[in-house]
């Protein structure tokens, strides 16, 4: 008989952290789930580990991959999940004990709900931040999109548990820094029900050797400018005053301007011609949650366009630097 549960963790040279990620699964008081551990071509210990868990817990599947990247990994799970549910653990973070049990139950018991957003907290072993949840059941499309395309949302795929049939042909691009909110578009149109747990923690880990904290590249710019821009044609296509839209360009437009400013012979022009070609007034700006400051640096934008405020940006960065 299937599990209700498959949990994927894909893991990569994380032998430090391995046995903390899969040890908060496996104790968990709710059991019927299957564990997929994805071992990316892991250079270290890790391999080992994953065969070790899995010779001692009949719930625990292996497999052994060439590394693929993060979204190759979690494809590889994908692919052979048979859980009703899905959920996605990264392999140097871990759960507290009652992520599952509660929010699995009251997923089966109200089986409209597609997606179940989790709390979770940021930690570094010297500051922890919890980011805690109001709880609440989102049905109407309206609501779903305004919320899981706004800035409360933080759209990581590891803070959700997912109706196996959202990622009913949907996949995870590979080769890109930014999977996550790259299909966030197709899921956002897949559910039609969403429960904001405050049951449960999700901890994950801020290290300073991870992808997002690692140095940024052209790459790492371009993949955001990218996902960006497909968030925002589907901002802009569906919100009729533009206010979904507006509030989530205040935030895009500053990575395009920082990209610059890290890397002015960049090749991120498609990105500029492509933000300047978005259309809006002074009165759709007034409609946005933002302070005068925003509106007003949203309002320059449009009018002397991104080359000015690049500009701009760089005399302030380097004015800050003399202070």
């Amino acid at each position: 008989m299937d599990p209700n549960l498959s949990i994927i963790v894909p893991v990569y040279n994380v032998e430090n952290y391995l046995a903390q990620c899969v040890d908060s699964i496996i104790n968990q008081p709710y059991n019927d789930f299957e564990l997929i551990l994805v071992d990316d071509g892991s250079t270290d210990k890790c391999g080992e580990i994953c065969d070790s868990y899995a010779e001692s817990d009949k719930r625990i599947k292996v497999i052994h991959k060439e590394n693929g990247g993060l979204s190759s990994a979690r494809n590889v799970g994908l692919d052979i999940a048979k859980g009703k549910y899905l959920s996605f653990i990264d392999s140097d973070d871990f759960i507290s004990e009652d992520y599952y049990q509660q929010n699995i139950q009251f997923m089966l018991s109200n089986s409209k709900i597609d997606i179940l957003v989790s709390q979770f907290c940021r930690f570094d072993n010297n500051n922890n931040s919890v980011v805690f949840n109001k709880k609440r059941l989102l049905q109407k499309k309206a609501d779903i999109v305004s919320y899981m395309m706004s800035t409360e949302y933080i759209g990581s795929a590891w803070i959700n548990i997912y109706k196996k049939n959202i990622f009913l042909n949907v996949r995870y691009p590979e080769g890109k820094i930014f999977e996550d909110g790259y299909i966030l578009t197709e899921i956002v149109d897949k559910a039609n029900c969403v429960y904001i747990s405050d049951i449960g923690i999700y901890y994950y880990r801020m290290r300073k050797d991870s992808i997002m904290g690692s140095k940024k590249s052209q790459k790492y710019w371009c993949d955001i400018l990218e996902t960006h821009n497909k968030q925002l044609d589907y901002c802009y296509t569906i919100s009729d005053n533009k206010k979904l839209f507006l509030g989530k360009y205040k935030i895009c437009h500053l990575a395009l301007i920082y990209a610059f400013i890290e890397y002015p012979d960049g090749p991120f022009q498609k990105y500029i011609n492509k933000f300047q070609s978005y259309e809006y007034n002074i009165l759709q700006l007034l409609r946005v949650d933002a302070s005068f400051k925003e509106i007003l640096k949203l309002y320059m934008l449009k009018k002397i366009g991104f080359k000015r405020m690049i500009s701009f940006y760089k005399l302030l960065n380097i004015y800050k630097r003399k202070l």
